[in-house]
């Protein structure tokens, strides 16, 4: 049984002008100690999906339309208040890219990181959660982001840090924690360059050694290739093609897949790509069908009609895409 497995989820925004036709039956799951990577377009429906996993989907204005979300067999969304509280305080977590939705204002870096370990009620110490455990574990946490002074920090109100120390903040919080799953939403988007690659390292040696399960979600084909084990093709809420990343990364079979990869800028005095044509569709009134079709050069009249399902490509590769049917 797989740790986490997302099926036939549709969901959506109700909006003045109408209806958002956001996530389109996605499908998807992350094993035990798995390192799963989601990559595609700005607005495809990335945080869409991980707030609906977590239940912090504010609802409304969005609505679940139908599917399930199973964790280890549970469906979460059927599951109480009370239950998803616990399952986020012990099991799962995630590091948002915006961290100044994910801080309060009103209190101090210090605070909200010691209220996190409470509110897990894990054991801190030796069996006791005093003040001054937990107070070093979360400086050890900002430690490990590579935060300078943590300690200075602990008594910081986020609006006194950069948007980069900030996005260091949440990924303490994550990692202050022993959860099973991590669900990491862009979590270098803030940070310079020169940190990004120590924090991913830092945060897949951490996650390594808890034996935890992580998804990470991000723009970059580097990441992913270093960091994940397997690898979702997301385009305007439809998985489009699954497989192990090096797989995928080496021979892209979904039309969208290879757009992407003709994308990533090359040091070889290649000049830059011209992209994919066309806009990601408008989710008032999606493409009947494939989504892709209206952007894709190898469209047939099939893919007007019906969505296409998953297609076996071998080695564990599927791809949603009517070429590739037998």
């Amino acid at each position: 049984m797989a740790l986490l497995e997302v099926v036939d989820l549709h969901v959506g925004y109700r909006v003045f002008e109408g209806y958002l036709k956001v996530l389109n039956g996605v499908n998807f799951e992350i094993e035990e100690q798995e390192r799963v990577g989601l990559v595609g377009e700005t607005g495809c429906g990335k945080t869409t999906l991980v707030k609906t996993i977590l239940r912090v989907l504010p609802v409304p204005p969005a609505r679940i339309q139908r599917g399930q979300v199973l964790y280890h067999g549970k469906d979460i969304l059927l599951m109480s208040p009370r239950e998803v509280r616990g399952l986020r305080r012990r099991e799962m977590t995630a590091i948002f890219q915006d961290p100044l939705q994910a801080l309060n204002p009103m209190f101090t870096i210090g605070t909200q990181l010691r209220d996190i370990l409470k509110d897990s009620q894990e054991r801190v110490g030796r069996g006791q959660r005093t003040q001054r455990a937990i107070t070093a574990r979360c400086i050890s946490a900002l430690r490990d982001t590579g935060m300078p002074d943590p300690e200075r920090i602990m008594s910081n109100y986020p609006i006194q840090l950069s948007g980069g120390m900030r996005q260091r903040v949440c990924i303490a919080e994550a990692l202050s924690r022993n959860v099973r799953l991590l669900l990491a939403d862009e979590p270098t988007t803030n940070l310079d360059v020169t940190i990004q690659d120590q924090i991913l390292r830092k945060l897949d040696q951490l996650v390594d050694q808890r034996g935890a399960s992580v998804l990470i979600i991000t723009h970059s084909m580097g990441v992913v290739r270093d960091l994940t084990q397997r690898l979702y093709i997301m385009y305007a809420g439809s998985m489009v093609e699954t497989g192990r990343t090096k797989g995928v990364l080496a021979s892209p079979l979904h039309p969208y897949t290879q757009g992407l990869m003709r994308s990533v800028p090359r040091l070889t005095g290649q000049g830059i790509s011209d992209g994919i044509p066309g806009r990601i569709p408008n989710y008032l009134q999606p493409p009947s069908g494939c989504r892709f079709h209206p952007r894709c050069a190898h469209a047939m009249p099939v893919c007007v009609e019906a969505p296409p399902p998953f297609y076996p490509a071998g080695d564990n590769h599927r791809v949603a895409c009517y070429l590739y049917r037998s």
